[in-house]
């Protein structure tokens, strides 16, 4: 559990360091896809390489995708659990009418989000 710990302040630290810098561009908006009903749109760990994915799915199905990952012990999954769940916290604050940077994807709500030219 330590480990994780560790990386998952690490990842904290990443993410909010590497915010992307504001510059001018081309207008864009959020693309909004609703999740079937009983699902939302969450962060998972990618299982078989570096990343995350965001997809609808239920809360069960994330919480056994994490203890999945923490168990395997491999610190690439452990640090996905990480990142996906700093992504899912930084996308709290996201509306339909946030800022966006085209091609990003976010959790809006319960809804999937895409970013995309206005």
């Amino acid at each position: 559990m330590g480990r994780f710990l560790a990386a998952l302040a690490l990842m904290l630290g990443f993410v909010v360091l590497s915010a992307p810098v504001a510059a001018a561009s081309a207008p864009t908006r959020w693309q909004i896809s609703p999740c079937p009903s009983g699902q939302k749109a969450l962060w998972l760990p990618r299982v078989d390489k570096f990343g995350t994915d965001l997809g609808c799915t239920t809360e069960e199905a994330r919480a056994a995708a994490v203890k999945e990952a923490v168990d395997s012990g491999s610190p690439t999954r452990m640090m996905n659990v990480a990142i996906a769940f700093a992504q899912q916290i930084s996308d709290k604050s996201l509306t339909a009418e946030s800022s966006c940077v085209l091609g990003a994807k976010g959790a809006i709500g319960d809804a999937l989000g895409t970013c995309v030219a206005a």
